[in-house]
């Protein structure tokens, strides 16, 4: 065990091996950075499956939040799985109940196995037509819950934020 005096003079006790690593997502849409608690799903709203963000967006084109590899791409392109180096999975899921169109109204750059560096474009969706059928296009990227990695998330709220520019979230490992 290694002990270490920290600036406020508390001490902190802990392995030498015990590394903190800091990830920064960053909006994966031009729009407005919302928390996840905003989300008309009570999925995303209640974390049920993971802690995250959300974006209203107002540009059409989704971009990888943090560098890694495309784990999946759900077959209506409405859903894409980035694992990070240090084995973190991030969802970016687009609208809400937007599996029901089958992929009508998004045209994927991106496929399974594909390595994305941050501001890569995944996917572009048709907001006017999705909008038209009745669904919502709000986005959420969800830090998939892994119990066995201890996380602490920081949410940075945004008005006016640019995709692949704008930090909207930081992850302490």
């Amino acid at each position: 065990m290694e002990e270490k005096r920290t600036k406020d003079s508390e001490i902190e006790i802990g392995n030498k091996e015990d590394v903190q690593h800091k990830l920064t997502l960053y909006a994966v849409a031009d729009g407005e950075v919302l928390s996840i608690e905003e989300v008309p799903d009570e999925i995303f709203a209640q974390k049920m499956i993971g802690e995250g963000f959300a974006i209203k967006p107002t540009s059409q084109t989704v971009v990888a939040p943090i560098k890694g590899k495309l784990i999946e791409v759900a077959d209506a392109k409405h859903a894409y799985y980035i694992e990070t180096a240090e084995g973190i999975k991030i969802l970016i899921h687009i609208g809400i109940d937007t599996l029901l169109l089958n992929g009508e109204g998004f045209s994927t750059q991106r496929e399974k196995d594909d390595e994305v560096d941050k501001g890569d474009s995944l996917v572009t969706f048709d907001e006017d037509f999705i909008v038209g059928k009745g669904y919502n296009p709000i986005i959420s990227v969800i830090v998939l819950d892994d119990q066995a990695i201890e996380m602490k998330q920081t949410l940075f709220s945004a008005d006016q934020a640019v995709a692949g520019e704008t930090v909207a979230l930081e992850i302490e490992l």
